[in-house]
C-alpha cells in the first residue's frame, strides 16, 4: 500500500528523532571518554585520536560535535560545572548554615575526584593547563567563587570567628582541596589516604580558627 503525506512526514519525523538520539549519545560517550583520559593521562598525553577511539566514534563523528581538544577540554569543565550547581542547589535548599555548606561542599569535591571524571580532568587541567590560559580555570573559578560566597554567607549568618579574614579563610579552604587533590593524584603522600579523609582531618585543624568558639556554639553537631 502505498504511503500518504502524513504518513511519509510521520516517518522523517522519527527519523530525525532518532538521528538526534544518536547524535546525543555520541556526544555524551565523547564527553566521557575525553574526561577520563584527561583525568588519567592529562592534557599534554591526551589527543583527539585517543578521544575518538576511547569513545568508539570515528574521526569525523568526534569533530562534527568538537572542533578541536581545547574545545572539548570546555565542554569537560561545563559539565563539571553543571554537576557542582546541582549540588549548590540541593544542599542551599535543605542546609540553613552557611558554614555546613561549605563543609559538605569541600566534602563533594574530594569525593567527585573519584566518582566524576569530569571533576576530576577539571582539577588535572586547571593544575597543569592553569598558567597557560585560563580557559582551563573555569571549573576551578566556579568552585572557589562558591566558597567565597558561603564565608560570605556564613560572616553575615554570625557563624564565623570575628578575627577570621574573609579572603584569607576563601583561600585556605581552597588550598585545603587543591593541595589534598595534588598530593593524592601525584601519590606525593600517604598513598593509602583518601581526598575527603584528608579533607575532614584538615577541617579539624581549621575550624577552631575560622568558627572559633561563636561559631561552635551556633553550630552544634557540626563535623568535618
Amino acid at each position: 500500500m502505498p504511503h500518504g503525506p502524513a504518513q511519509d512526514r510521520g516517518e522523517k519525523a522519527g527519523f530525525a528523532v532518532t538521528k538526534q538520539a544518536r547524535s546525543e549519545q555520541t556526544r555524551v560517550h565523547l564527553l566521557a571518554a575525553a574526561a577520563e583520559l584527561l583525568r588519567r593521562d592529562g592534557y599534554e598525553a591526551c589527543s583527539m585520536t585517543g578521544i575518538s577511539q576511547a569513545a568508539g566514534v570515528t574521526k569525523g563523528g568526534l569533530y562534527f560535535h568538537y572542533s578541536s581538544k581545547d574545545e572539548m577540554c570546555d565542554a569537560v569543565q561545563a559539565e563539571a560545572i553543571t554537576v557542582l550547581h546541582a549540588f549548590i542547589k540541593k544542599q542551599d535548599a535543605r542546609e540553613p548554615s552557611a558554614v555546613r555548606r561549605l563543609i559538605y561542599l569541600t566534602h563533594a569535591l574530594m569525593r567527585w575526584l573519584g566518582d566524576e571524571a569530569v571533576v576530576g580532568a577539571s582539577f588535572r587541567m586547571a593544575r597543569e593547563m592553569g598558567e597557560r590560559h585560563g580557559r582551563f580555570l573555569a571549573f576551578s573559578r566556579a568552585w572557589y567563587a562558591q566558597v567565597q560566597r558561603y564565608i560570605n554567607d556564613a560572616e553575615e549568618l554570625g557563624e564565623l570567628d570575628k578575627s577570621a579574614p574573609l579572603d584569607i579563610s576563601a583561600l585556605l579552604i581552597a588550598v585545603m582541596c587543591v593541595g589534598a587533590e595534588a598530593m593524592m593524584s601525584t601519590r606525593t603522600g600517604d598513598r593509602d589516604m583518601e581526598p575527603v579523609k584528608a579533607v575532614a582531618g584538615m577541617w579539624e585543624l581549621v575550624k577552631p580558627g575560622l568558627i572559633g568558639a561563636r561559631g561552635g556554639h551556633a553550630l552544634p553537631g557540626v563535623i568535618a
